[in-house]
């Protein structure tokens, strides 16, 4: 595991990508336990969380039954209108997002009324998720785990009001690519539920150890199909709430 998680961590930093794991994880645990290690590996605290596969419909597709999640760490959360330099990513795929912003210490799991208590604000953003594998496809869904949850960077906008919440996850979402192409939203039954996911988030953290900090920001699964990008303007669209940009170099060769 210690030079599967070094390869992996070098990777993140970026070295070489990775052809395949010499101990690839055979189980969920076993790919938490492996991420841990990368993170141990990189050094850089953790300042908000990723989840992903956070539908049954994309939960089915990926052969798991719950969310996929991964600290995001400093550095890895950045403002809109950020212009990433050539080379910062190796396969930039994009998604857009709904981020939740915690309003106070998150120490067990939550539900009811609790939950909506713990969200001081909304913000929108775009996903730029990448991975460090040389085939991120063939690897499997534990290695993709293991590789931080494919988290790459998280471009978030300004604050919104938590009333806002409801017509930014139903309304009409379109994510603009590097090209100019244009991704639509996902139907809504495929579209993700963030509030469920923070119950599931405060459940994981609670059973990996984690404390959730007031100020943290979520990002709570994608609106939008991970498309692949190429360099230039890049932009998630919210018909009912804004949107938010950035804009993407060319990456690794």
């Amino acid at each position: 595991m210690s030079a599967d998680a070094q390869a992996l961590a070098a990777a993140f930093a970026g070295g070489p990508r990775v052809e395949k794991l010499a101990d690839p994880p055979g189980t969920v645990e076993e790919a938490y336990d492996l991420q841990d290690a990368v993170r141990a590996h990189i050094g850089r605290p953790i300042v908000g969380w990723k989840l992903a596969q956070t539908t049954p419909g994309a939960q089915a597709a990926a052969g798991i039954t719950a969310p996929t999640v991964s600290p995001l760490l400093e550095g890895m959360i950045v403002p809109q209108e950020t212009v990433f330099g050539e080379n910062r990513f190796n396969a930039p795929e994009v998604e857009a997002e709904i981020v939740l912003e915690t309003a106070e210490d998150i120490t067990g799991p939550l539900e009811g009324d609790r939950l909506l208590g713990a969200i001081a604000q909304i913000r929108l953003a775009i996903e730029v998720a990448d991975t460090r594998y040389v085939d991120k496809p063939a690897v499997g869904v534990h290695s993709v785990i293991a590789d931080m949850n494919s988290c790459g960077a998280l471009v978030v906008g300004q604050p919104l009001d938590l009333g806002e919440l409801s017509a930014a996850a139903d309304g009409d979402v379109v994510m603009r690519l590097g090209d100019g192409g244009l991704v639509p939203a996902l139907k809504k039954e495929m579209r993700p539920k963030p509030i469920e996911v923070l119950a599931f988030l405060s459940r994981f953290a609670t059973a990996r150890g984690h404390t959730i900090p007031a100020g943290t920001l979520i990002t709570t699964g994608t609106h939008t199909a991970p498309t692949r990008s190429g360099p230039g303007m890049i932009a998630a669209e919210f018909a009912a709430a804004g949107k938010v940009t950035a804009r993407l170099g060319a990456p690794r060769p």
